[in-house]
């Protein structure tokens, strides 16, 4: 992955989209003092090197009744940390995989409804993946704060 250096107009350009990511490059350009081309050759440059990505965000607070649910996965050994992550990742289910250090070897996300729920899909889906050792989870109660302009992003 290449690294390219953000200047100051990179920077407020990120800012503005992550409040607004629907806004026109003309009206970037007229708020920025710039023109429209200016706005777009830079948009275009941090779209290309994967610096941004535009989309939509769901708001879960909007959904019927979600939980998120924190998924903290043991792998039998530091050999399945791996295959255990990339079989989480190919669960549609699962909308955040990521390998740790500390609690456990993997920290999985997913959206559920009820405690019965999770149970079934804990012991259904990820209980049968080769190299899980044990699952623990904690369940989202009250959240404060989550800046959805910060991420990895991830083909």
């Amino acid at each position: 992955m290449t690294r390219i250096a953000l200047d100051e107009l990179d920077e407020r350009i990120i800012e503005r989209l992550g409040h607004d990511a629907r806004v026109s490059n003309r009206e970037i350009g007229r708020e920025f003092g710039l023109t429209e081309g200016t706005i777009r050759s830079r948009l275009k440059r941090l779209l290309d090197n994967k610096v941004i990505r535009v989309a939509a965000v769901t708001n879960a607070n909007r959904l019927r009744n979600p939980i998120l649910a924190y998924l903290w996965v043991e792998a039998n050994s530091a050999s399945d940390i791996e295959r255990v992550s990339r079989a989480l990742a190919d669960l549609p289910e699962i909308g955040f995989v990521a390998t740790i250090l500390g609690r456990a070897d993997v920290l999985a996300m997913t959206l559920v409804e009820n405690g019965a729920e999770l149970t079934d899909y804990l012991h259904q889906t990820i209980d049968k993946i080769p190299g899980v050792h044990r699952i623990r989870y904690s369940l989202g109660q009250n959240f404060i704060k989550h800046d959805y302009r910060w991420c990895s992003l991830v083909d």
